[in-house]
């Protein structure tokens, strides 16, 4: 009798329903996430200092105010403003506009950043729950045959050694249940700090992420520029190139223009002003200031050039990780499982009709629960490699 009973409980391998929560989906806990982060609302606040620095692009120099005696009889007041070349302004407008374009790119990455972070923690707790549920019909199970096989031992009915068996592999089912409820619970406490979230998170079932992303090891030349690295590194080169038209445009001669009486009392008043420039006769500072920002300029192109080949050999990387892991998604999804049933089945009847002991029950569950532990660990290691290939893509 006892026998049947742990045959209809092993046929009933299900993946048990998750608690009445509130489930949280992967899009929500990104968002919230990012509503959360310090971080992100760092580097808003650089976009906004930015902006605020636009309008001191346009830095006039305080005008000189002096008090004099041109001809020792009288006082007078005179004043002088002095001007760089009108294109040193409209450059350093522009430059601000690019800085401001920096903050923005630097935002998105770390967005990027933590909306990977939060996508690959979602996943782990997704494995996690779903390695959890399929350890707790084992343990179940297990300690149904362990008891079972104490009671047929004290009768007689079988020797010590299967009753061994059978509390180790229960002992062993038991550990690694204990073990994944404590991981469940670590990975849902941090992703309750990335969120903001006080009350206990409930995410969505496990499943195969489908990706459009075609299998293909070389990646096109274009293909990482929605990275944002990349994007970031192209910005900061067209603040170079703005720097380089700045400084070039500083060692154009400047402008000043003033009030000041150097006659007498009644000297008529067009006859007060003065109008002069200022002659850059040091042109080596204005030349070494040109080159070091050429120098900048080729600095970031080769770090660009660098990244782009670090990021090149990453996507191959990732597309053969996608190409590797789905081949184990579907044979498992083909092949594998079926074949674990059928195991499970033939077992159950064999079982039943005595021809095997618990040590053979026993071992032939572990290797189809075996089975289904790999298929979740292949979902996950597939889900995995199409967010890598989607981050390093810029497509999160």
């Amino acid at each position: 009798m006892f026998r049947y009973s742990i045959i209809v409980f092993l046929a009933g391998f299900i993946s048990l329903p998750a608690a009445a929560q509130q489930v949280l989906s992967e899009n929500e806990a990104v968002a919230k996430a990012l509503a959360n982060n310090k971080n992100i609302q760092a580097t808003s606040l650089q976009v906004k200092q930015q902006q605020q620095l636009l309008k001191s692009a346009i830095n006039l120099p305080n005008p000189d105010f002096f008090l004099e005696s041109p001809t020792g009889k009288f006082y007078t007041g005179s004043i002088t403003q002095s001007f760089e070349f009108p294109t040193v302004y409209s450059n350093q407008y522009r430059l601000q506009k690019q800085q401001i374009a920096v903050a923005q790119k630097e935002k998105q990455l770390t967005e990027a950043e933590l909306k990977y972070r939060v996508k690959v923690l979602y996943l782990e707790i997704q494995y996690a729950d779903s390695l959890t549920n399929q350890l707790y019909i084992q343990d179940t199970l297990y300690e149904k045959i362990k008891l079972s096989a104490i009671r047929q031992f004290k009768a007689g009915q079988i020797d010590y050694l299967q009753q061994t068996f059978a509390e180790t592999q229960y002992g062993e089912i038991h550990n690694q249940y204990k073990q994944s409820l404590i991981r469940a619970a670590s990975l849902k406490a941090q992703l309750q700090w990335f969120t903001g979230i006080k009350d206990s998170i409930s995410v969505e079932p496990l499943a195969v992420t489908i990706s459009q992303t075609l299998f293909s090891l070389a990646p096109d030349s274009t293909a990482l520029l929605s990275n944002p690295a990349v994007q970031l590194l192209q910005q900061q080169e067209n603040v170079a190139k703005q720097n380089i038209s700045l400084q070039k445009s500083k060692a154009l001669p400047g402008l000043a223009f003033g009030y000041f009486n150097q006659g007498e009392r009644d000297t008529k008043w067009f006859n007060r002003f003065r109008v002069g420039v200022t002659i850059p006769l040091w042109f080596g500072q204005y030349k070494s200031n040109i080159n070091a920002a050429k120098t900048e300029q080729q600095v970031i192109q080769s770090k660009q050039q660098g990244l782009q080949q670090e990021l090149s050999a990453q996507v191959i990387n990732a597309n053969s990780e996608m190409q590797t892991n789905w081949q184990s998604v579907n044979y498992y999804q083909q092949t594998g499982l079926k074949k674990a049933q059928e195991v499970i089945t033939t077992s159950q009847r064999f079982f039943i009709s005595g021809e095997i002991d618990y040590i053979s029950l026993l071992r032939n569950s572990n290797d189809a629960y075996n089975v289904y532990q790999k298929y979740l660990e292949a979902v996950r290691n597939y889900n995995l490699s199409v967010i890598n290939h989607k981050y390093l893509m810029g497509q999160l």
